[in-house]
Parts: C-alpha cells; sequence; structure tokens
C-alpha cells in the first residue's frame, strides 16, 4: 500500500485510513481521524491546539517520542490545512 501524509495532522496513512468526501469518495489529503464526510473532524483545532496535542502525546504514548513530535511540528505549517494562503 502507498503510505500518504494527513496534510492535517501529519501522520502517515495508507488508502485504508483514508479520509472521505461528501459523496463518499476517497480524499487521499487528509486521514480519516481528521477529515470525514468532506469535513474536519475538528473545525475548531487551531495549528497552535494541535503542536499541544502532539507534544502531550509524545508524553503519553510509546509511538512518538518527543524529538519527533517536535520535527513534525516544524513540518505542519507546509501542510495543505495550515498553509498560510489556506487560512
Amino acid at each position: 500500500m502507498n503510505t500518504l501524509i494527513c496534510q492535517s495532522c501529519g501522520w502517515p496513512f495508507t488508502t485504508a485510513t483514508a479520509a472521505t468526501n461528501r459523496d463518499r469518495s476517497v480524499n487521499t489529503d487528509y486521514c480519516r481521524d481528521c477529515y470525514q464526510d468532506g469535513a474536519f473532524t475538528d473545525k475548531s483545532l487551531s495549528l497552535h491546539q494541535l503542536e499541544v496535542k502532539l507534544l502531550e502525546m509524545a508524553e503519553v504514548h510509546e509511538d512518538i517520542s518527543l524529538e519527533e513530535a517536535q520535527q513534525l511540528i516544524k513540518k505542519l505549517p507546509e501542510l495543505k490545512r495550515w498553509r498560510l494562503e489556506n487560512i
């Protein structure tokens, strides 16, 4: 399977865990945790809130280290959802 990068949270995902558009077609820009049925699952989420969430996850989960979270945070502004032209 092809690994994609969610353009909201920055996590890798596959087409099996891809988002859906309103018409139920697959949206490979986002993972299903961030985007479902043509809308963001947390519409009020800010970039800062996502950064805090990632750091908290690094403290609790073994899946991501603090260093990995910090590297991911640096890349967030480059992602489609967070680019200045989209805000």
